[in-house]
């Protein structure tokens, strides 16, 4: 029997629907990926959501482990193609309450050294607090040994295709993913104020995803679905 037209409307539409379905990203991570309000310019993660439809839950300042947390809340993960982790510094703490940041973009922000330090001025017990502990407390050893297990967990607990991608140089030397990006380089020579980029560094960083994506990641996404 010969299809007929509508038959073979219904196919492409199936295929188109499929295709689409196949490349839906979820993206997490910290505020390099995070999406934000009214930017001068456009970032990476609205240029990437101009080609992929993104579900983007990256959140400004926060911890190795509330990126982990982002990944665990989702519910039926295997309805993306592809699970993009933007990974922050291992020497971000994580904290319940910030002591300054405490709504609006940065309303989950873990602590980080440099950060407390510029705050420092403002009278605030929990912020003293902070800053103390940093001073006598704060052991790096032990920050870099956890957030490898962090990080090795969020890997492991993706069952489907991922693409990872470093902004710190510091976090680079802990990744061992399959599928990595290192943008340290890029992100010295394009400090912005969207996503830490320029407007250039924005379009590299785009342009760099699509291509790793398109090269290599479907084409692991096909061989996963398949099997």
């Amino acid at each position: 029997m010969l299809a007929t037209q509508q038959d073979v409307l219904m196919v492409q539409d199936h295929i188109k629907s499929m295709t689409a379905n196949d490349k839906k990203i979820l993206l997490i991570g910290d505020s390099f990926a995070c999406p934000l309000h009214k930017p001068k310019y456009e970032g990476w993660p609205t240029l990437l959501a101009k080609k992929y439809k993104i579900d983007n839950l990256a959140e400004a300042g926060v911890g190795e482990y509330k990126i982990l947390k982002q990944l665990q809340h989702i519910a039926n993960i295997q309805r993306f193609g592809l699970v993009i982790v933007s990974h922050t510094s291992p020497s971000r703490i994580h904290t319940l309450k910030h002591p300054v940041h405490n709504k609006g973009l940065h309303k989950n922000c873990d602590l980080i050294y440099n950060d407390i330090m510029e705050k420092s001025h403002i009278f605030n017990s929990r912020l003293k607090t902070a800053k103390n502990w940093f001073k006598y407390f704060y052991d790096d050893d032990y920050q870099i040994d956890i957030y490898k297990l962090l990080r090795n967990e969020i890997s492991r607990s993706i069952p489907i295709p991922s693409l990872h991608l470093d902004h710190f140089s510091i976090s680079k030397n802990f990744g061992s993913e399959k599928h990595r990006i290192d943008f340290c380089q890029t992100w010295i020579k394009h400090r912005g104020i969207v996503n830490h980029y320029t407007e250039e560094g924005n379009q590299i960083v785009c342009e760099t995803i699509i291509d790793k994506i398109e090269q290599s990641v479907w084409q692991m996404a096909e061989r996963h679905r398949n099997n």
